[in-house]
């Protein structure tokens, strides 16, 4: 089974109206060293030094999974030089013509259930926005789902008591999203935020 560790805990906090912005990195060691979310600036050097404490350097890193591209997710990217990154690349306006830069993008369709690694397989997870994708992790604990904003805090689970905190595309595909992810996880780290345990009321 593949282990999973949280190796950036997400925050998205505010200070009067400077907001402080980043999300969960979570690395998963299995047949391949795969990464998922890379988190913002704040976290650059955080996100070496805790490579190092698993033995790895950033181009130790086979796979890296974009959970979507906003800022707060993506800003280290560009330093794991070696892996192939998985993301679902949507054209974005009606007659675009470009596309990721060859040999920076696995561009393909990615359907639920896609296994990009032993143990690790893609949730199709839209809502937040229309790309959005998680990650299910098979472990000796159960189920884990890396979430990134699909459930971007422990209190999204239940949207009888708010509304959902993140900007969203779809209303409608994020609810059917949030039920998904609740049903298949034991374990949910969210895009912003520590790891929790399911609750069995939204099982």
């Amino acid at each position: 089974m593949a282990e999973i560790k949280q190796i950036i805990v997400g925050i998205h906090d505010h200070e009067g109206e400077t907001f402080h912005l980043s999300s969960s990195v979570t690395l998963i060691k299995t047949d391949k060293n795969v990464l998922v979310d890379t988190g913002s600036f704040l976290n650059t050097e955080e996100i070496i030094t805790n490579l190092g404490k698993e033995g790895l350097k950033p181009e130790d890193i086979d796979i890296v999974v974009m959970t979507h591209m906003h800022i707060d997710h993506a800003v280290n990217l560009y330093l794991f030089k070696n892996a192939i990154i998985h993301y679902k690349f949507i054209n974005t306006y009606p007659g675009q013509t470009h596309t990721p830069a060859k040999g920076q993008m696995q561009r393909f369709e990615l359907i639920d259930g896609t296994e990009i690694a032993k143990d690790v397989s893609i949730l199709l997870t839209p809502g937040h926005t229309n790309e959005h994708l998680s990650v299910v992790v098979k472990t000796d604990e159960g189920t884990v789902v890396v979430s990134g904003d699909a459930l971007a805090t422990e209190g999204d689970c239940d949207l009888e008591d708010h509304p959902p905190e993140f900007i969203l595309w779809s209303l409608e595909a994020y609810n059917v999203s949030r039920k998904k992810i609740l049903k298949t996880a034991d374990y949910i780290i969210p895009g912003h935020g520590k790891m929790f345990k399911v609750s069995d009321k939204f099982k």
